[in-house]
This record gives C-alpha cells, structure tokens and sequence, in this order.
C-alpha cells in the first residue's frame, strides 16, 4: 500500500507498506524519498527526527550537484572510447526512455516532450550509459590491465572494475588494482595513462620521486597526461 505525506521542508514522501519488510528502510533520490516499512511499525515513522530531517536534505542536494556535473539534452552527443551516445525522440516506447547498442553507436530514445531539465531524467540517463559503460569496461579493462602489465614488467595479484566516481582506480598494499568503468570516457591515452599509475603503485605505494620516475619512464609527457586527467569529469 502506498501513501503520499507531504512535510513541510521534504515534500512529498512516499510511504510504502509491505508485509514481511524488517523495520524502515529509506530511498532518497535527487527529488524523491520513499519509506518502506512494516504495516505494524508505519505508525512510528512521523514525526521524522531533526536529524533524519537534515540526512535526507543533504543527501538529496548532494544528488542534485552531482546529477547536474553533466546535462544530458536531446541534441547531446557524447563520445566515450567504444560508442557513440545520441538521443532519438520515439512516440512508441513505453517507458520515457529506452536504449539500443549497435555496433559503435548507443541510442537513447525518449518520449517527445520529455523534460530533459528534471534531475529524475538526467538520473535515469546516466544510470543507463552506467549500465553499458560497465559492460564494455568489463570486456576491456582486465585485458588492457594485463597487456600493460605484461608490456612494463609489472606484477599484480587482482582487478576488479567498479562504479568509482571519486577515483579513477586505486592498488591495494596486496596489489590488487581497482578501475572505474567510468575509464571508458576517456581516450586511449589516458585510460593506459591510469593503469600505468596503478600498477606504478605496485612498486611505490605513495606520489614521491621514485613514483614519478616510474611513469616518466613510460609516459615522458607525465605532467601534461596528469592536467589533462585532472580536467576530466566523472558522471
């Protein structure tokens, strides 16, 4: 059973009752919260506490910066390493928006007169070319880690691809390496630019001289890869 409340400084809350849920669960999103909660515990939820108050008002503006780093429109064409990304407007899908990989090119299609403004939207089209980004950077990344490794003289114990949008990758003291799926926006350069610097860290587990000897030894033009790297922006 769902129930809209409408507080004061939130707004709208969707409140959904479900038989066999464990306590109270929240899902904020950048201009949504739903509750979910047990039929026998939904009368304990209001009033929300001070506390939980300003939780989900930072959690919702923090979501708003972040869906806003990169407005997606209908005109928008975004290149990452494997695909091209455009927006088609198609009257006869059910949802308001859906997708199609073929080859190099990824389409989004969208209901004409979908307001591209709304952070719900920029949500779902990021969430969407998430969701192809991982699967290229499964198939890529590991083989791409490997190849480098091999071609350096590099050794490390694991990889793993995740969702990062703080880093591009990390090593681990067990040298295990951690890259973002979030590389494949990147050119060739600078995706072997940040697998290098990882398996660097193999050897040298801080930014120091020797750190830097390392990856001048491979990419001569380190400071400039390095700027560069700095100015792109994750999703």
């Amino acid at each position: 059973m769902k129930t809209i409340i409408q507080h004061p400084e939130i707004g709208n809350i969707e409140v959904c009752t479900r038989r066999g849920t464990r306590g109270v669960s929240f899902r904020v999103t950048a201009d949504k919260v739903r509750i979910t909660v047990n039929p026998l515990l939904s009368k304990s939820i209001f009033p929300l506490s001070a506390e939980r108050i300003e939780w989900i008002l930072k959690a919702q503006e923090k979501l708003k910066t972040r869906t806003n780093k990169l407005i997606f429109t209908p005109d928008t064409v975004l290149k990452t390493y494997k695909f091209t990304v455009y927006f088609v407007a198609n009257d006869t899908i059910k949802t308001t928006f859906a997708a199609q990989r073929k080859n190099d090119t990824l389409t989004i299609y969208f209901k004409p007169n979908t307001d591209f403004t709304t952070a719900q939207s920029q949500l779902v089209i990021t969430r969407i070319l998430t969701h192809f980004l991982h699967i290229e950077a499964t198939a890529f990344l590991p083989n791409r880690l490997k190849l480098l490794a091999d071609i350096h003289g590099f050794t490390y114990s694991g990889v793993k691809i995740n969702s990062a949008r703080r880093r591009w990758g990390s090593c681990s003291a067990k040298k295990q390496i951690n890259l973002s799926l979030y590389l494949m926006l990147l050119t060739e350069e600078l995706i072997d630019f940040v697998i290098v610097h990882e398996l660097c860290h193999t050897r040298e587990m801080n930014h120091g001289e020797r750190f830097k000897k390392l990856m001048r030894n491979i990419f001569p033009n380190y400071d400039e890869l390095n700027k560069s790297l700095k100015k792109q922006a994750i999703l």
